[in-house]
């Protein structure tokens, strides 16, 4: 049975020079080939494996072995057959070093036949398996002494070898060296070099071991995506026995089997740091106190249950409570009554659990009756509604049996369904009661259209249909990721989301690719408007002008850590849009955390308010206000490299600025040197220095006259006031 399964595994490690080389700025085949190693004990590690793993370095310069005597040199049994621990992780990741001996690879299969021999012939051996790891790029000599009585030990001992190296040992593997060999996160795009004959010689009796042995050979680029997600624990499945109760007369007997159930992570445990054996474990203490000065300590027997009904509260004894209590039914799967499928609704599925029941193998009868039951409920589309009791002293559970028929076996599958109590009744207003809400026939076949492009089970050609059971909880994986970290580093911060941990929260190039067009057609026939709220109480705008013009008087407001707690800032409440009073202040906490879409919809509320002070600028009035937000939006997207997002609103602004008598604002410009995102300055803009230079070259006369004409109107309106 799987839970019971118990494996030895030697792993064995090429340390050899050959394995050391790599062109500069390039991880070596060495370090690839631990890192392999590392994610394999990782698996075991957090997946609680009770399979047993022994670790052979060969290749080293010293001799560790139970065949020493016989002529087996170079090889090293690091660590004895045992359960993956945190040691030998960190000995792999941090311990193991190149050497500058190489070591015969038949000669380390020899030794590690030998190991797998003395472990499962041992007195108490509760192994059922073994599997020999062999991680190398097969550069080393060997000799052809040995090969066949390595075949005999592994047919004998029906030994598992799989195969680990730059190469999958395919005789079509005929890549140049300029093109790409290993993939992962420390060798994506690596170069390979071209083959030594030793290596081709050494590839070529491996091939031959490997068909014979009926093993497997894998290539890095291979292995290391198979193995970057950490391996849960797997879980025995013990059967659920009961009778399937029809009426008084019909019981069949059944075993239930849990076919899907939320995982859930091991809890937190609190630690005592100084501890030590069986001290590391606090105890909790828990006390009652009444709600006085004193807080005056009540003895756990002077406590009673109560009920609160309106205001008051009913005591309850344990006595009452154990005669108001539901007579439970015990263990108990009892069919209520039958209806058709379509009258159980897929919304109403319940619980964590879906169990799955077939015919208890115990009893022929059952079986043949169980199958009855299960093709007449396909055939007339009919569900039971049934009565669960999962022990003598649970609460009974409402639900269905459904008929799930495979081509090897014949099932009912259980779905915990609601009581009245469960249900939430609600009314909505149909969304197309009016005719603006209405969709057209181009919108409905656009979204028809998207959802079929955007299929994650339609043959794409580059990739298979993924599917909810092949696709791991990133929450778990990366919590195991820290878990590990911290365990290997306990004093670093905490690591970046692992790469390949990335890519399996993206959607799929595939379709990605697919439904690019969708996408667009149903953005451009579904237009998105934004509506502004209207602006808030005048009382708001009167405390913000205040706090400005305290600013202005040179009179700081005192804030603890930069916060502001100005009344404006209280009454102004979450920041949605970049504003007119602190545009700068606004931009800047917009676009914190956001990233394409989301800044630049920022950006162009932010290029919208520079154009509003200027425009509609009294005078010089805004003039600072908007060349602060000029400034700040240009350091945004140089930051972000986004020039397209700063240069095209520039050049528009100087064309506004020209046809609208706003030219003393372009002369402020031109004064301060404010021109264009250079590629000097970031290598993603089309404008070179010069073409800057000439940006800002422009007549200074029409500024200077419409700045006159300005203040002249200033004069004369003020003139008038007075």
């Amino acid at each position: 049975m799987a839970g019971k399964d118990k494996e030895a595994i030697v792993i064995c490690l090429d340390v050899g020079p050959m394995m050391s080389q790599a062109a500069p700025g390039y991880c070596s085949d060495l370090e690839t080939a631990a890192d392999v190693v590392n994610m394999i004990l990782q698996r075991k590690l957090f997946s609680e494996s009770k399979d047993e793993v022994c670790l052979v370095l060969f290749g080293t310069p010293g001799t560790a072995n139970r065949l020493s005597d016989q002529g087996y040199h170079n090889i090293t049994e690091v660590r004895p057959m045992g359960l993956v621990d945190l040691d030998l992780i960190k000995y792999v990741k941090t311990e193991v070093e190149p050497s500058q001996t190489s070591a015969d690879f038949l000669d380390v299969l020899t030794v590690a036949m030998d190991i797998i021999h003395h472990v499962t012939t041992a007195a108490g051996s509760k192994f059922t398996g073994s599997r020999i790891i062999l991680c190398s790029n097969l550069g080393g000599e060997f000799s052809q002494d040995n090969e066949e009585a390595i075949l005999q030990a592994m047919n004998a001992k029906e030994t598992e070898i799989n195969f680990i190296g730059p190469s999958n040992l395919d005789e079509d593997d005929n890549e140049g060296p300029d093109e790409p060999d290993q993939a992962g996160p420390s060798n994506s795009g690596k170069p390979r070099k071209p083959k030594s004959p030793q290596q081709n010689l050494g590839e070529q009796k491996m091939r031959a071991i490997i068909k014979a042995a009926e093993g497997d050979a894998f290539s890095f680029s291979d292995v290391i995506p198979m193995l970057s997600f950490f391996e849960t624990k797997p879980v025995r499945q013990t059967p659920w026995k009961c009778n399937l109760e029809v009426g008084s007369n019909l019981k069949v007997p059944v075993c239930g089997y849990i076919r899907i159930k939320e995982a859930t992570a091991k809890s937190w445990k609190s630690t005592f740091m100084k501890g030590a054996k069986k001290e590391y474990t606090p105890k909790a203490v828990t006390s009652h106190h009444l709600d006085d000065e004193e807080e005056t300590e009540v003895e756990g027997d002077d406590i009673i249950e109560g009920y609160r009904y309106g205001s008051d509260r009913i005591p309850i004894s344990k006595e009452d409570k154990a005669n108001m209590d539901y007579k439970l039914p015990g263990k108990v799967l009892q069919v209520l009554g039958f209806t058709k499928s379509e009258n159980i609704k897929r919304h109403q599925y319940m619980g964590k659990n879906v169990f799955l029941f077939v015919a208890d193998p115990n009893y022929e009868h059952a079986g043949i009756a169980f199958s009855a039951i299960v093709n007449a409920f396909y055939e007339t589309n009919t569900v039971a509604i049934v009565r669960r009791g999962a022990t003598a002293r649970s609460q009974p559970k409402l639900g269905c049996l459904i008929p799930h028929i495979k081509a090897d076996y014949e099932s009912l599958l259980f779905f915990e369904l609601p009581f009245a109590e469960d249900l939430r009744t609600y009314t909505f207003s149909s969304i197309t009661q009016t005719e603006k809400f209405q969709p057209s026939d181009d919108q409905l076949q656009a979204v028809d259209k998207l959802i079929d492009s955007m299929d994650l089970m339609a043959d794409t050609g580059e990739e298979e249909g993924e599917e909810g059971q092949e696709t791991l909880n990133p929450v778990f994986q990366r919590r195991y990721q820290c878990l590990l970290h911290r365990a290997l580093y306990p004093t670093e911060s905490m690591p970046e989301i692992d790469a390949m941990l990335k890519v399996s929260l993206e959607r799929p190039h595939a379709v990605t690719a697919n439904s690019c067009d969708a996408v667009n057609d149903t953005k451009n026939l579904f237009k998105l408007e934004e509506i502004k709220k209207t602006a808030k109480g005048a009382g708001q705008n009167v405390f913000a002008a205040a706090n400005q013009n305290d600013n202005a008087n040179g009179n700081p407001i005192p804030a603890d850590g930069g916060t502001d707690v100005s009344m404006a800032a209280m009454a102004q409440g979450a920041v949605t849009e970049v504003g007119s009073v602190s545009p700068v202040a606004d931009f800047e906490k917009l676009i914190q955390n956001t990233d394409g879409t989301a800044f630049e919809k920022v950006c162009n509320q932010m290029q919208k308010r520079i154009e509003q002070l200027v425009l509609e600028s009294f005078g010089n009035q805004f003039f600072s206000k908007a060349l602060e937000c000029l400034q700040s939006l240009r350091q945004e997207t140089l930051k972000r490299k986004e020039p397209g997002l700063f240069n095209p609103f520039l050049r528009d602004l100087k064309q506004k600025l020209k046809t609208t008598h706003k030219l003393a604002f372009w002369q402020k410009l031109c004064t301060d040197k404010f021109t264009l995102i250079s590629q000097s300055e970031c290598s993603t803009s089309d404008v070179n220095d010069s073409n800057c230079s000439k940006f800002l070259q422009d007549e200074t006369q029409p500024a200077a006259k419409d700045q006159e004409m300005v203040d002249d109107d200033a004069d004369n309106l003020l003139d008038m006031m007075e």
